[in-house]
């Protein structure tokens, strides 16, 4: 008996995920995948773990803003004349988040985020899910780095260590310059196998200046000297998270120091209006800022659910099918009754015309407009018919039975088909006696104004032979009485 006792609570905790309801179990599941691991965050974090913090912390915050990020690339493209700090001030006019404006002023990297949406995207998450371990994962990579001694041949770029922080800032503080490094190279011996990093191959176009001596590991765009809103934001690496002020008046260099112990800082926030209806990847994050459009998880899982049914109830392969055909007998009925308005809309004006050009021929048409609108009145009540009679056949069998779709739908055709040439014909009969009746119409005045000159004609041929007969008859006298 004790025994048995021994063994229930194993047999429970053996049990549980049985017990526990199958949709419940499966939103665990989906909160633990929604976790970056660890190789993720490297893999993603690696093309962008060396830039300048001033920079980097732009680029963490406009990842959270993917769709402000595309309009600003599309932006800058238009305005590509523009200089770094004439774009920005022309930015600024727009309603994007500052961190987007502020990216304005380097192309390549807008045009990045940008071109992959997925990563930026991404990374955004992550960024929202958990400010720590991204940031914790940026001071694992730069750790790795500088284990592989990267930083000794690092120009441009000052590489301090501040409480065992790696700290990467200009050496001209007002001018920032974009690295270009191979992620395969700079970190040593990469962890993950499975994870790569994330390398990305710029196109000829863009500037790059390569180091005087061949042994760097690191090449760099063309620097961007700061005129304009940009050191508002730093990251307060003790405590994990990014501090920013207000952005305007913020075109002077300030160490970062400053930015984090200043008055008017406070830790950043996200602000969900600047995310653009852009669905976020976890239910969590979405009840954090009270959005009301579903996260990404929950889209998937209620397209699994209506596909193949939760664990409380499943659809078999013939009920699946049967649902698909019902479907597609609505949208094509559907598709049917557009067709049929389309054709009564294209022949009105048709009919209109032909009926406009026969008042113009004809001034004395009374008697032929008032054919013509009881042909039209005619025309439109068999019409009406004939789809009111396909309506009801396809109501009458709106859930047919699977095997007999094939054979109703080609009723239906038939139906439509016939009903159209009876149509048709009965016009282009009324048609041909409109015609007719036209040019009778048109030949009786023509004969009636020819009788009178006939007559005339005939009148004068007479008068013409009298007087000539008149006239022989003279002369003959007067040659007789010579």
């Amino acid at each position: 008996m004790n025994s048995i006792k021994q063994w229930i609570p194993i047999l429970l905790l053996a049990l549980s995920p049985l017990l526990i309801p199958p949709v419940l179990y499966a939103a665990e599941q989906t909160a633990e995948e929604q976790q970056f691991s660890d190789a993720e965050l490297a893999q993603m974090l690696a093309p962008i773990a060396l830039y300048p913090d001033s920079l980097l912390t732009h680029i963490l915050i406009a990842s959270t803003y993917p769709l402000e990020v595309v309009q600003a690339n599309r932006w800058r493209k238009k305005h590509k004349d523009l200089q770094a700090n004439d774009a920005v001030n022309k930015a600024e006019d727009k309603d994007w988040d500052p961190s987007v404006v502020a990216l304005v002023a380097f192309p390549s990297v807008l045009e990045k985020l940008s071109d992959d949406l997925d990563w930026s995207q991404k990374l955004g998450d992550a960024f929202l899910q958990n400010e720590a371990r991204v940031l914790a994962s940026i001071q694992t990579l730069r750790q790795q780095a500088d284990n592989a001694n990267t930083f000794d041949d690092m120009d441009n770029m000052k590489v301090t260590k501040v409480n065992q922080e790696i700290i990467i800032e200009p050496v001209q503080k007002e001018i920032v310059y974009v690295p270009v490094y191979d992620t395969r190279v700079v970190y040593g011996h990469w962890r993950w196998y499975n994870y790569p990093p994330v390398y990305w191959v710029y196109p000829p176009r863009y500037p790059v200046h390569y180091p005087s001596h061949y042994s760097s590991h690191f090449y760099w765009h063309s620097g961007i000297h700061i005129s304009f809103n940009y050191y508002f934001s730093a990251f307060h690496w003790h405590n994990r998270h990014i501090v920013v002020t207000h952005h305007s008046h913020s075109n002077h260099y300030r160490p970062r120091t400053r930015i984090v112990s200043s008055s008017g800082a406070q830790r950043w926030a996200h602000k969900p209006q600047h995310r653009r209806g852009v669905a976020y990847r976890s239910t969590v994050v979405k009840q954090r800022y009270n959005s009301h459009r579903p996260s990404a998880a929950q889209t998937k899982q209620l397209r699994s659910v209506e596909r193949y049914g939760n664990g409380a109830k499943h659809y078999s392969t013939t009920q699946v099918k049967q649902r698909r055909e019902q479907d597609f007998g609505h949208k094509l009925a559907i598709s049917h009754a557009k067709a049929d308005r389309n054709i009564k809309a294209s022949q009105r004006p048709e009919f209109n015309s032909h009926y406009k050009r026969d008042n113009r021929n004809d001034k004395k048409g009374n008697s032929n407009q008032r054919n013509i609108s009881s042909a039209k009145a005619h025309q439109e009540k068999r019409t009406k018919q004939a789809t009111n009679s396909t309506y009801k056949l396809e109501s009458a069998k709106t859930k047919p039975a699977l095997g007999q779709d094939r054979n109703l739908q080609r009723e239906r055709n038939l139906h439509r088909e016939k009903s159209l040439q009876r149509d048709h014909n009965a016009q282009r009969e009324r048609n041909a006696q409109r015609d007719k009746s036209l040019q009778r119409d048109h030949k009786a005045p023509r004969e009636r104004s020819a009788q009178p000159k006939t007559q005339h004609r005939a009148q004068a041929n007479h008068q013409a032979s009298r007087e000539r007969s008149q006239h022989s008859s003279q002369g003959r006298t007067k040659q007789r009485d010579h």
